[in-house]
């Protein structure tokens, strides 16, 4: 089974703007304090829901950013005096947001790094993305914001003073709709991006007894290395008591050119680990894989520097071994266990290989001796 990824729109940090918007938007109808209150409110029960939802946690850093700002000017209107000019309070929150990300963007590879540095569980790797997330929304929110100053430095330059139009627009209508066209923008991007990703193929992250316990992009259990496990099938063929064996292709990401058995894949995330055999052996075997049954053997846990993974080992006896001339198999041919053992541990074969072959040898020299008798 393939399952398509779907970035969700919890990943569209802009939503964070959400309360700011309203504070603008309500200013017009009511009082600057009581507009105030209102988002402040809104995003302080928005950051509660946030954390208190079922399902693993997307933190929003915009919304974060946001909610403390309105919160500061809260306690500003307990100040005496006009904390804010009368009419002034939609450019005063535009800016006042837009000061705290741009100094976010400014250290977007630290803020990044920070959570990356920290994967050690899928809940940090979320963290993580949407540490990425907020830095895109950041960058389009910055863009239309920068453009908004722009375009008033002109007007002021070639309009002064200024109409009631111009004040209505500049003032009044552009910085709601910075924050609005920057949520639009991220959606429209999130869209376009799983339109992209349409075809993606996730890999499922397991715990040494196989549990399920999350997922990634296939592409991920390169980048990450070891950081998570990953499950991955392996089939050794024998035939007439000899093991087939290969050269791994050099885009390999583990012991590029060595000698090992000559299946193996990632099992996809949501699929059975017999429909991920089969999908193995069709690939390869495409006009036999009717006949070809691999059998389980063992499932064992391996680790190193490189990668991280829970080997699902099959084992499959052919007869006819003129099917496995294929251009699938790089250098390939029929091993006895002499020729095998004369090259074991001198870096040689494959580091799983030479974890299997003991328990491969039994297995076959078992089978032919039932074949024998």
């Amino acid at each position: 089974m393939n399952h398509k990824g779907v970035l969700s729109s919890a990943f569209n940090m802009s939503l964070g703007f959400i309360p700011v918007i309203i504070s603008i938007l309500l200013c017009e109808f009511i009082t600057q304090d009581t507009a105030i209150y209102i988002g402040t409110g809104i995003g302080i029960v928005s950051i509660f829901l946030l954390h208190h939802r079922k399902g693993t946690l997307i933190p929003n850093f915009i919304l974060y950013i946001s909610t403390s700002v309105l919160t500061l000017v809260t306690l500003t209107t307990f100040i005496p005096g006009d904390y804010v000019p009368a009419g002034a309070l939609p450019l005063t929150l535009e800016v006042s947001v837009l000061i705290p990300i741009l100094i976010l963007y400014m250290h977007k590879k630290r803020f990044i790094n920070h959570f990356l540095q920290q994967i050690g569980s899928c809940k940090k790797r979320l963290y993580a993305q949407g540490a990425e997330s907020a830095v895109v929304s950041v960058r389009i929110a910055l863009i239309f914001g920068i453009l908004h100053f722009f375009i008033i430095s002109i007007v002021i330059v070639c309009q002064n003073p200024l109409s009631r139009t111009s004040m209505l627009i500049l003032y009044k209508i552009l910085p709601p709709s910075i924050f609005i066209i920057s949520i639009l923008f991220n959606q429209i991007a999130i869209r376009y991006f799983n339109h992209l990703m349409s075809h993606t193929e996730y890999v499922p992250i397991v715990n040494i007894k196989g549990d399920v316990i999350g997922k990634s992009l296939a592409i991920e259990a390169i980048n990450y290395k070891n950081t998570y496990i990953n499950p991955v099938i392996r089939i050794a063929v024998s035939s007439h008591g000899m093991l087939f064996l290969c050269d791994r292709p050099m885009t390999a990401i583990l012991d590029k050119g060595k000698t090992d058995i000559p299946l193996e894949c990632y099992l996809r995330f949501g699929e059975s680990l017999s429909n991920g055999v089969s999908r193995l052996i069709s690939n390869v075997f495409p006009h036999t894989k009717e006949s070809i049954k691999p059998q389980f053997n063992i499932i064992y846990h391996f680790e190193n520097k490189v990668t991280n993974r829970l080997i699902y080992l099959f084992i499959v006896d052919i007869k006819d071994d003129s099917i496995l001339c294929s251009p699938h198999f790089k250098n390939s041919k029929l091993w006895s266990f002499k020729q095998i053992e004369e090259n074991l541990n001198k870096d040689f074969f494959s580091s799983c290989f030479e974890d299997e072959y003991e328990h491969l040898k039994d297995v076959i020299c078992i089978r032919e001796k039932y074949k024998e008798s």
